[in-house]
């Protein structure tokens, strides 16, 4: 049974089954009356609920250290989300030109193919699980390709069906089979360094920090962190798009507008945040607001918060498709702004393009029971039921 506001913000716990459905009701609710609650939960944080607190803690990485950039700590290291300045910087310094807009245009002809062939897989059905059959398949098989950037084929398709196990179970197996396979990959990096091959992973065999090479576990912590960041979020956004394109008469115009939807497509990620939250730990003692913060305190950065805060953004629960400016925090503010925000960019338009070319009308399908999960990222266990038209 879902719990009431009241009753989240007695002790909030942003990993509560029976929270998640007024968890941003009750940020609303902090808002007006506490805007940085305090909770026991998981050894104890700080809760951001404003949009203006939530900017200033990410600005400031000399204040809140990224060390430990999940509330419940992860097992390896996800470089360059856990990296502080100065070793932030030369991790994306290395990082970056693979991640421009223009180095990823390059990729959109594999992505439109597999964006194809994927929609091929399930359109004469008329109906499809839009996470398992479309956005998984692709989401996945975009990221392996990018990352494992590579002519042998059999490690590419290895990468694919890995990147999919991990993006459907999330399990520890499934990341270690991906680990193993990156240390393959980055093996066959190294051995053919000299062939001036142009890859993520040629530059992480190579490049240097201070004069030393990146150590296997830095390289494998950067390849680790590429696949997190790419699999549940895409997905998401993919299912949480489709949803809307599914329950709204007014999406697929919009999504079939000439020239593209690059407005409209901020409003989405502004209401769907899939990325929810992150922590940070004080580093000294300080204030967020009127509300101190002790050294070694942690914060949770409740960014799908954030992007409802009634003082950024009129109407924050609605899609509103007119907004003068999106200026959301779904890809993260200051030095940890998302690495691959251009590349989801692509993938989206790329994604609705390649759909929207093979199908129209979209409908929940009947009886589907879709277990929306509003501003956090969407669990394994979703699906998300259509039917359709072919074009």
């Amino acid at each position: 049974m879902a719990k009431s506001v009241e009753q989240i913000l007695a002790n909030v716990d942003l990993y509560a089954d029976d929270q998640r459905e007024n968890l941003l009701a009750a940020a609303a609710a902090a808002r007006t009356g506490c805007p940085v609650p305090h909770t026991e939960a998981d050894g104890g944080y700080h809760l951001l609920t404003r949009y203006d607190d939530v900017r200033a803690v990410c600005g400031a990485p000399e204040l809140f250290s990224s060390a430990q950039p999940a509330i419940r700590g992860v097992p390896v290291r996800v470089i360059p989300i856990d990296a502080d300045p100065p070793e932030h910087r030369e991790y994306r310094r290395i990082l970056n030109p693979f991640f421009t807009r223009a180095a990823l245009a390059r990729h959109e002809p594999q992505l439109r193919e597999l964006a194809r062939t994927t929609v091929e897989s399930f359109v004469d059905r008329g109906a499809c699980d839009v996470v398992a059959d479309f956005a998984i398949p692709f989401s996945a098989g975009s990221l392996a390709r990018i990352v494992f950037a590579t002519d042998n084929r059999d490690l590419v398709d290895r990468g694919v069906a890995a990147a999919k196990d991990a993006a459907v179970t999330s399990s520890p197996e499934a990341f270690q089979t991906l680990a193993g396979l990156a240390m393959e990959a980055l093996a066959e990096a190294e051995a053919n360094s000299d062939d001036g091959a142009d890859t993520v992973l040629r530059a992480l065999v190579t490049a240097t920090i201070d004069g030393r090479p990146l150590t296997l576990e830095e390289r494998l912590g950067i390849v680790t962190t590429l696949f997190l960041g790419g699999l549940d979020t895409t997905r998401g956004v993919i299912a949480n798009i489709a949803y809307h394109l599914a329950t709204r008469e007014d999406v697929e115009p919009i999504l079939r507008k000439p020239g593209g939807w690059h407005r409209e497509l901020e409003e989405f990620l502004r209401l769907e945040t899939t990325v929810a939250f992150m922590a940070r730990t004080a580093t000294q003692d300080t204030e967020i607001g009127d509300t101190p913060v002790k050294a070694g305190e942690r914060v949770a950065v409740f960014f799908a918060a954030a992007n409802r805060d009634p003082e950024r953004f009129e109407r924050p629960d609605e899609l509103v498709f007119d907004r003068p400016a999106v200026p959301h925090v779904s890809f993260g503010f200051g030095i940890h702004r998302c690495l691959g925000l251009h590349f989801a960019r692509i993938q989206l338009a790329v994604a609705f393009e390649e759909l929207l070319a093979r199908t129209t009308r979209f409908r929940l399908a009947d009886g589907a029971e879709i277990r929306r999960q509003v501003g956090l990222s969407l669990g394994s266990p979703y699906r998300l039921d259509v039917t359709f038209d072919r074009v």
